[in-house]
């Protein structure tokens, strides 16, 4: 493997015009996220409020979350003013340092990607709710240096990523598709976060990086990057749709036990809050995707686009609902590829989560959450069917946000024609 170079080299390199002109193609149409009929007093009604604690009363929660799409539902609960309804003061942080924190303390809930190590019966935190099953991430190119049609042109390339592609289990995956190797030695590999990833292969300075959304639109958006791999992070079949059955956990939402412990109200709360953003996401799409797109700061077309994927194309992906099933499902997906040099004794099967899951049907039933299916199917499908494309699922999410077409994002002229086709064609 040639020298690991440190993103940091890389990212100290980059102007400061490069770091604010990541809207080269926007459409300076936004429109205010403020402008719904949305409620928060009334979507907390049937909560059953219960008395705080002399902790609890001036209590800030520290709430973190990672800069992925995957993560959206922190941004809604405070945009929505979900927080706020509820009586919650929360400090919200954007921070690649979150499961850390977590861990420290210095945080008391957050959306993360999942970890089963995090899910031992010693481990500080524990999975208090679901929030991501499955899902996209994507492998992103440069297409003026690697050929999206000859897979193979990506070898020897500058590849920005957080993990070796022998002990990944999305580049293992797409390199058995695909037929690119896996081998560290054949690749240039720079250690660095997405986002700075995606700068970094706008300046030229790699070649390819591997991210979630919504970096990988970004690029595609401007022009300067080109999908060229997907994991969908589930085994599925060609048409198939992400169920319990085969979606596997993804992205969790962490709590600290000693802040269940010692806030028992707000935890439950928190809970609430959560399912109440996953209930938005939802039901007010247009404007969950303009508060994505406002917090990633990205344009609101990728915003809207990337809502679209996470609710409808890939299926109900966001989600507060979770099982030993999925977890299950992360194992053998993972697992797959995981490095023999990890000891087995090392590693954490999903039989040994039942800590964290029978702690999190404890604040399920504490907080009162509604079953997430039964939702969907009362309050989702009839106007978000799955299978719906992309242009009529903006047409429909603008009449319920109730945002004249006049005044709604231009999704027909964008620097990405293909985002307008139907997932299906594509």
């Amino acid at each position: 493997m040639k020298k690991r170079i440190i993103a940091a080299l890389l990212v100290a390199a980059m102007s400061l015009s490069l770091l604010t002109g990541c809207h080269d193609s926007g459409t300076g149409n936004a429109v205010e996220v403020s402008e719904t009929d949305y409620d928060p007093k009334e979507a907390v009604a049937d909560f059953e409020f219960g008395e705080l604690n002399d902790v609890e009363k001036d209590y800030v929660v520290e709430m973190g979350y990672f800069a992925c799409d995957h993560m959206v539902c922190s941004i809604i609960g405070e945009k929505a003013g979900i927080y706020d309804a509820l009586g919650i003061k929360v400090n919200l942080t954007k921070s690649p340092e979150t499961v850390n924190a977590l861990i420290s303390g210095a945080m008391d809930v957050g959306y993360i990607f999942f970890n089963k190590n995090l899910m031992a019966p010693e481990s500080p935190i524990f999975q208090a709710s679901a929030n991501h099953l499955g899902g996209s991430r994507y492998l992103v190119v440069n297409p003026d240096v690697i050929d999206v049609n000859d897979p193979k042109s990506i070898e020897g390339k500058r590849i920005g990523c957080l993990s070796e592609p022998e002990i990944n289990s999305e580049w293992r995956k797409w390199s058995e598709e695909y037929g690119f190797s896996y081998n560290s030695a054949d690749y240039e590999l720079v250690t660095m976060g997405q986002q700075d990833a995606m700068f970094a292969l706008k300046a030229g300075q790699i070649d390819a990086f591997t991210c979630c959304d919504p970096y990988a639109s970004m690029a595609e958006f401007e022009g300067f990057g080109k999908i060229m791999a997907i994991s969908w992070g589930a085994n599925l079949e060609e048409g198939e749709l992400l169920s319990d059955a085969n979606a596997s956990t993804c992205c969790s939402y962490a709590m600290s036990k000693k802040f269940r412990e010692e806030c028992p109200e707000l935890s439950r709360r928190m809970i609430y809050a959560h399912a109440l953003a996953v209930e938005y996401l939802y039901t007010h799409p247009y404007n969950a995707a303009l508060m994505f797109a406002d917090g990633f700061d990205a344009d609101p077309y990728v915003g809207l686009r990337t809502v679209y994927m996470k609710t409808v194309a890939e299926g109900r992906t966001i989600t507060w609902q979770w099982s030993e099933q999925n977890m299950k499902n992360n194992e053998e997906f993972d697992m797959q590829w995981t490095n023999p040099s990890i000891p087995e004794e090392d590693i954490i099967h999903a039989d040994e989560a039942a800590t964290s899951l029978e702690l999190s049907g404890e604040i399920f039933k504490d907080a009162g959450v509604k079953d997430f299916d039964e939702f969907i199917s009362k309050e989702v499908d009839k106007t978000f069917p799955l299978g719906m494309t992309f242009e009529d699922w903006y047409n429909a999410a603008i009449i319920v946000d109730g945002v004249a077409k006049e005044d709604a994002v231009d999704i027909t002229k964008t620097a990405t024609p293909y985002l307008n086709e139907n997932l299906e064609e594509k």
